[in-house]
């Protein structure tokens, strides 16, 4: 499943070692960056949209100084979580730092001077704890996006993980640092609305995409009814209702062991002893604290209700339908929830029910307390490999614990699929176009209990699939139906499988190599509409 990351890597050092200098102009500032003959791309990397300090909101940049800012190679990372999990990213290859705000600007060479291009923003997944713009880089998208004729500007950037962007407590709350990640998101839209022109954009065309907690964060962006930073958005993996977001006061226990872990518990004043205590001990400490889930749950940062960017609980919000009503595509990939059950060996139902309790610990979600509704859960997950992700597998289990299919389902259905699928009918019901996708290509390069897994999309995105002839067809399909929606805000102006909108009979366009058909999104129907009834129960904590 590594296999695309590995070659981004490759690729990146080719590609720039082949490229001629290409300049911007931003107020009296001059970007400099890479203009790539062979790809017919322009690529200005590091490009710092705001500047940071720890636990206070990003300030954006300025050009009024005369300046040349070299944006010929990747930024820094932003400080996160080291691990080699299914989510974990190899950032080291160009460090971290706290001041971390940089974006990547990809434009097809010489863009029209009559003519500003629709721009494409993508968030990165990794659990609101890990990634970085450097492993996105979108030069393929865009070089596609021109030989379709539909080319665009496609920016990629970093925002701040963990603690760093989501710290919680109530002292977090006093000091207006909750949910510095989703500003640092915002801070870099409103980068693009001031600024993209000058690299030949469109502010008024900016369509977000993102994967996984990126496309869950737009979804929270969108609980603002009348924002105006994009037009339309494309939610991979995630949406507003994937995850608990709660008052911070819920992250308090988290709070307090970071102190702990940090030496701050005997400070005056423990939010200032943790801004200003030592990278490194803030490094050791975030570590400690995602490596015991059991104690402080498998996500210990998480967005928070601040009244603001997060004015309400968005499980709420989006019941009410009080959402931006701007065109949407969502989707899931087959087997959402594999990669989050390995390594655990799960041999029982109490293990079953251990781990997925592990994701919500601390957030006092009732489900764990409602016989009934985990005794009707586990009637409609039953024990039958059969029935398991991944899909269409049989009777095998993978060696992983009997229980691993069982609990994959489970994970992907609760976090994924059905937040999904009612995001989408709540969208239709305000007559906001809709098209809804399933992807089921699986990897060639991933082993067999993956399955179809989380993140199994982006490579086709990001053109970092195999030199296989159906697989580069996929990838350029799926970039026709992204580029072709962020253009005309209608995924079929390509000429590509005819993609019907979601309002028409609740349709999937079910996409692989070997086709893309309209296929009733009714997949899992008992399992996941008792999930909807009960979703309460996970999201809203009792008081």
């Amino acid at each position: 499943m590594f296999f695309w990351l590995l070659a981004v890597l490759a690729s990146t050092a080719f590609r720039v070692s082949h490229a001629d200098p290409v300049t911007v102009q931003i107020q009296k500032t001059t970007v400099q960056g890479l203009y790539n003959a062979s790809t017919g791309i322009d690529s200005f990397r590091g490009v710092q949209y705001a500047t940071s300090q720890r636990f206070k909101r990003a300030v954006l940049s300025t050009y009024s100084t005369k300046k040349t800012i070299n944006a010929t190679f990747f930024g820094v990372a932003c400080p996160q979580i080291a691990g080699t999990n299914a989510l974990a990213v190899n950032y080291g290859v160009y460090g971290t730092s706290e001041d971390c705000n940089i974006l990547d600007v990809y434009r097809p060479h010489n863009p029209p001077s009559n003519q500003l291009l629709p721009v494409m923003l993508f968030l990165h997944g990794g659990a609101l704890t890990q990634g970085a713009a450097s492993y996105y880089p979108a030069d393929g998208l865009v070089a596609q996006s021109s030989k379709l004729g539909l080319p665009v500007i496609t920016v990629v950037i970093n925002y701040r993980l963990a603690a760093y962007g989501f710290l919680g407590g109530k002292e977090a709350a006093a000091q207006g640092a909750l949910n510095l990640g989703l500003y640092d998101q915002k801070a870099a839209l409103t980068w693009v609305q001031n600024y993209i022109k000058n690299f030949g954009g469109d502010p008024s065309k900016v369509t977000v995409f993102g994967q996984s907690s990126g496309a869950m964060s737009i979804s929270y962006h969108m609980l603002t009814k009348n924002q105006t930073l994009f037009r339309a958005a494309i939610l991979e993996s995630g949406t507003s209702t994937s995850v608990p977001v709660l008052p911070p006061n819920a992250y308090q226990g988290n709070y307090d062991a970071l102190v702990g872990l940090t030496g701050c518990q005997s400070a005056n004043n423990t939010f200032e002893c943790l801004r200003t205590v030592d990278l490194s001990v803030m490094i050791n400490a975030t570590n400690i604290l995602y490596g015991q889930p059991t104690l402080y749950s498998s996500r210990p940062w998480g967005v928070a209700i601040d009244g603001d960017v997060i004015p309400s609980s968005p499980s709420i919000l989006t019941a009410q339908g009080k959402l931006s009503r701007i065109p949407i595509i969502a989707g899931n990939v087959f087997d959402e929830g594999t990669i989050f059950v390995k390594p655990q060996q799960l041999n029982s139902t109490d293990d079953l029910l251990s781990f997925l309790e592990c994701d919500y610990l601390n957030r006092n979600a009732t489900f764990f307390k409602n016989q009934t509704s985990i005794s009707q859960l586990e009637k409609l997950y039953p024990d039958d490999p059969v029935l398991g992700s991944p899909y269409q597998t049989g009777v095998q289990t993978f060696f992983t614990g009997s229980q691993f299919k069982r609990a994959a389902a489970l994970y992907g259905d609760l976090h994924f699929h059905s937040a999904r699928r009612d995001f989408l009918q709540i969208a239709v019901s305000l007559n906001m176009p809709a098209w809804s996708y399933l992807f089921g290509e699986t990897d060639p390069g991933s082993a067999a209990w993956q399955g179809v897994f989380h993140t199994s999309e982006l490579p086709y995105l990001f053109t970092k699939v195999p030199a296989v002839g159906a697989l580069t067809a996929l990838s350029r399909q799926m970039i026709a139906y992204w580029v072709s929606f962020a253009t005309n805000l209608d995924p079929n102006t390509h000429g590509q499988p005819k993609w019907e909108p979601y309002s028409q009979g609740k349709q999937n366009n079910y996409i692989t190599a070997a086709q893309a058909v309209m296929v009733p999104d009714t997949f899992r129907k008992d399992g996941i509409d008792f999930i909807r009834i009960i979703s309460n129960q996970f999201l809203e904590p009792k008081s």
